[in-house]
């Protein structure tokens, strides 16, 4: 059996063991969280969906057992808050062949290089941004003319802060570019409370640029508005894409129907993949701390900025 390590059993972490169920890999799996509530309400949906007639054994833990040294794959399904901190203490504890982490993979260039360096034995680290395994966004993909591409995201509250990276990685992904600025000038100066207790949000535009010409705009408002992802060619057709109602228009006439695919049925497949190929979709830690370097500079800055603070970490996730 392959051991495999969870931390972190709130609603994606629960989908995470919910997606591993139809594996016919078989997996021991641990789940560790320090909350009795998220570990009670990940089980309930593992039962549900079938688990307990799986072959695949699991613990529901609020530490890591001491009798496993070795984990063939450990997920952090934790949010960003002292995630650095988090993966150097497992790693000083247990042996891990692959990681997979959620993102925002940190709140600082600093705790970015604490996760490098916690990591750097694993024969490879991906980060969960996984628009690169829709089979969708792969056929939208190989419908695009030549780059340069500019690239809209506009919506409502959509959470910018906490989920531009997702856009970020899937225009550099399309596009093969290296991420090379962000302008936050045109970014809302008030910040406001996220869902999630001690983080914040924020509303306005991102500008992201590319090493080949190609551009991210991506705008969020208070303002009740559809979420739409506009790709425009050089060639000067375009493409809209309406995730919510899996829809695809090219300027041209040609439709591409599709969906958004969920963790609970991406992740298991992925995470095998992984295991029996020794490799995925998913960006590596390397390409993808790149492009939250850049990004997390940019937000800090401007929360330092808008706030009249010099915190250390921007409050994120």
């Amino acid at each position: 059996m392959k051991n495999l390590l969870l931390i972190g059993a709130g609603q994606l972490g629960a989908r995470y063991v919910q997606s591993i169920i139809d594996e016919t890999l078989n997996y021991n799996i641990v789940v560790v969280d320090l909350s009795e509530l998220s570990l009670n309400t990940a089980k309930k949906i593992w039962i549900e969906a079938g688990g307990t007639k799986s072959n695949h054994k699991i613990l529901w833990t609020n530490k890591l057992p001491e009798n496993i040294k070795t984990y063939d794959i450990a997920i952090i399904a934790t949010s960003s808050r002292n995630r650095a901190t988090l993966i150097k203490k497992v790693a000083t504890k247990v042996f891990v062949n692959y990681w997979v982490l959620e993102k925002i993979l940190a709140q600082s260039n600093e705790e970015l290089k604490k996760i490098k360096e916690a990591t750097i034995d694993a024969k490879k680290v991906y980060v969960n941004t996984p628009r690169r395994l829709w089979k969708w966004y792969n056929e939208i993909k190989s419908k695009f003319p030549e780059k340069p591409y500019k690239v809209t995201r506009n919506g409502g509250l959509w959470g910018l802060a906490g989920n531009s990276i997702h856009f970020i990685d899937l225009v550099a992904w399309w596009s093969g570019e290296s991420l090379i600025s962000i302008n936050n000038e045109e970014l809302s100066k008030d910040w406001f409370k996220s869902k999630r207790e001690g983080y914040f949000e924020v509303t306005g535009k991102l500008l992201a640029k590319f090493s080949g010409g190609t551009t991210l705009i991506l705008q969020s408002s208070q303002k009740i508005s559809e979420n739409i992802l506009k790709v425009e060619f050089s060639n000067n057709d375009n493409c809209k894409i309406y995730e919510n109602k899996g829809t695809a228009l090219f300027s041209d006439g040609n439709i591409l129907e599709g969906k958004l695919e969920l963790q609970s049925k991406l992740a298991g497949p992925m995470i095998t993949k992984i295991l029996t190929q020794g490799d995925c979709e998913l960006p590596t830690l390397e390409e993808s701390s790149k492009l939250h370097s850049i990004f997390l500079s940019s937000m800090l800055e401007h929360w330092n900025r808008t706030n009249k603070k010099n915190d250390k970490l921007v409050p994120i996730t």
